[in-house]
């Protein structure tokens, strides 16, 4: 099963929340206040969502963060995969030896589970959650 790191839970929630408040700038302070997170480690997330284009920063004492308005339309995949790279479906409980039993105790559930999340992932857009 794949997994989604805290990094990777801090950058869609923060997109999301920056998106809904479309015009106006956020403090760093106030993401972190909002979703209970480490300013330094949301800082990091922060500047890699910049980096790739998705949000702005604005430096200063008013500054803070805002959506780039075409990023509105990302989906939960292209920001899963732009934090942890192209998503592996793993479909076994072993990860050093998929190949050890000779039919899966999970009857293919982890494929199945690994499949939903993928094609929820693929058609949730940010624009989808903001309100």
């Amino acid at each position: 099963m794949f997994k989604i790191s805290e990094s990777t839970a801090i950058a869609l929630h923060s997109m999301i929340y920056i998106a809904n408040r479309e015009d106006k700038v956020i403090p760093l302070k106030e993401i972190a206040e909002k979703f209970n997170i480490s300013e330094h480690h949301l800082s990091k997330v922060l500047q890699r969502l910049s980096k790739e284009g998705f949000i702005k920063s604005v430096k200063g004492p008013k500054g803070g963060f805002s959506i780039v308005h075409e990023h509105k339309n990302i989906t939960f995949l292209e920001i899963y995969e732009m934090m942890e790279g192209k998503i592996k479906r793993q479909n076994c409980l072993f990860n050093s030896n998929p190949n050890s039993c000779d039919t899966c105790i999970m009857n293919n559930l982890i494929d199945e589970m690994n499949g939903k999340l993928i094609d929820f992932m693929k058609n949730r857009k940010i624009s989808d959650v903001v309100v």
